[in-house]
């Protein structure tokens, strides 16, 4: 069968609408911010920072805190100041089950490297295993002050951020062996912890409202940076896009982005446009997640026009 000649305007057209209009299915790579005040997670362009859709909402539970997919399961998790960690599709954002929804302030919910699913819990200030298919508690992983939010490293090390014991914590995650601690300035309160390419630290807190930057191994502190007059930073992470560092502002509704090597602000008001609400914590749907794009890439589009499937 003769193959039909692509129309290069229309072809520029198709493009430039695929690869910019909102959708409502989550993609590889989207940027997903959690909300504890109106309990919406919002989906925005990951390289524009631009508003797209409200991915899901908070079905049973109260105050979104920290948000993690899987890498390999389709499925989001949210945890909350009230009503245990809930579970989504990480496509659809259609609610799947909650885990531990009579516990207290469960910040985050990791998927382990134990195939199970770890919870922060404040009503018993450790970290606990649940059963990723039917909800149902496996164990104790290790004890921790008013559990914040988590980090999966490599070699299967977990850091732990303890929000009113002012320190984080590093466990084998498989054991819950105890690796180290380290506290953070007096005053802090921890609230997010990420890993730089180089093995350094970064960690968010309250109170002094600024990102605290260590050495690993060693936990020293090798100095800290934020941006004039915010409050309240929350969430961190290291963009899969262009490398830079990307922190929630609680009190202005903001993510702030930084530089990975000067740590210099580039950008103060980063979402296009503000939520107007108090936001918690940011991801980037990971790669590894095996469900397709919910629109065409740049490369599916040249193909096309190229006259390839």
């Amino acid at each position: 069968m003769k193959r039909l000649a692509a129309c290069p305007a229309l072809l520029t057209v198709f493009a430039l609408a695929v690869l910019s209009a909102p959708h409502a299915l989550a993609a590889i790579g989207d940027l997903h911010i959690t909300s504890d005040a109106s309990d919406q997670v919002r989906q925005y362009n990951p390289i524009t920072g631009t508003y797209q859709t409200v991915f899901t909402t908070t079905s049973g539970a109260s105050g979104e805190l920290g948000i993690h997919y899987g890498t390999n399961n389709n499925r989001v998790l949210v945890g909350h100041w009230s009503g245990g960690v809930e579970e989504f599709d990480a496509t659809t954002g259609a609610y799947i089950k909650t885990y531990n929804a009579g516990g207290g302030t469960q910040w985050a919910g990791l998927y382990g490297p134990t195939g199970g699913v770890y919870i922060g819990d404040w009503s018993t200030n450790d970290v606990r295993e649940f059963d990723a298919t039917t909800g149902a508690f496996i164990r104790v992983v290790c004890s921790v002050t008013t559990p914040s939010d988590m980090r999966l490293a490599p070699g299967n090390q977990l850091f732990i951020g303890s929000y009113t014991g002012t320190y984080v914590m590093q466990v084998q995650a498989v054991t819950g062996a105890f690796m180290g601690l380290w506290g953070t300035p007096p005053g802090s309160r921890p609230n997010d912890i990420a890993l730089m390419p180089s093995g350094e630290i970064l960690v968010t807190c309250m109170g002094t409202n600024a990102v605290h930057r260590y050495s690993n191994p060693g936990f020293v502190l090798l100095g800290s940076f934020g941006s004039p007059g915010w409050v309240n930073p929350h969430g961190i992470e290291i963009s899969p896009h262009d490398g830079r560092i990307y922190v929630v502002e609680g009190a202005a509704g903001q993510v702030h982005v930084f530089d990975p090597v000067t740590f210099a602000e580039l950008n103060a008001a980063w979402l296009t446009p503000p939520p107007g609400d108090k936001i918690v914590d940011l991801e980037f749907r990971p790669a590894g997640d095996p469900t397709p794009a919910a629109t065409p890439s740049w490369g599916q589009v040249k193909r096309i026009y190229r006259g390839g499937k």
